[in-house]
């Protein structure tokens, strides 16, 4: 009885400590826990801090978006800021996008002491569909946001504006666009 309530014990242990998963094959016969897929939790001769690097380095890579994008700025005469995100396709192929709303991007105006001030998206809403769409190769779009002159007024040294796209690569790991900032 002591046995089975021990190999139950580390059933439940193992059970915490590796997860649920399909992985693990249980041999009921000695009550131990056997990994099917051993190279996951395979110990590294690697110290800390080169895998921290790598990582690091992953990071980088992943930080690149499949589209380019350019944000424009101009003052209006009307003392409005009128920002132009223009996105472009350089890869070779078309790019999947999915959105999960109508916004296709959002400008933020951020100060000098990196205090969010202003969203061009603040108070609107959207339709909330998902729009799923294909951006050819070598296609440019262009998204147009306009900060008003009050808002306008107070952008000065240090401000910063941060364009953020809102559609997602549906058929890969790296995000559609990095965010585009443009300081002043």
């Amino acid at each position: 009885m002591l046995k089975y309530h021990f190999c139950t014990l580390a059933v439940a242990v193992s059970a915490v400590l590796l997860g649920c998963s399909q992985d693990i094959d249980e041999v009921a016969s000695k009550g131990q826990l056997t990994p099917l897929k051993s190279e996951n939790l395979r110990n590294t001769n690697k110290r800390p801090e080169e895998r921290l690097i790598k990582n690091e380095n992953k990071e980088a890579e992943m930080a690149n978006g499949l589209l380019d994008g350019q944000l424009s700025v101009v003052r209006s005469e009307n003392s409005e800021i009128i920002a132009t995100l223009s996105y472009t396709n350089n890869q070779t192929y078309g790019v999947p996008l999915m959105f999960a709303s109508g916004k296709t991007a959002d400008l933020i105006v951020i100060d000098d002491t990196g205090k969010k001030i202003w969203f061009w998206s603040m108070g609107m809403m959207f339709t909330q569909a998902i729009r799923e769409t294909v951006m050819p190769a070598g296609k440019t779009q262009k998204v147009r946001f306009k900060i008003p002159a009050d808002v306008a007024a107070k952008i000065g040294k240090g401000y910063r504006l941060e364009a953020i796209f809102a559609g997602n690569a549906t058929e890969s790991q790296r995000p559609a666009m990095s965010k585009v900032i443009y300081t002043y």
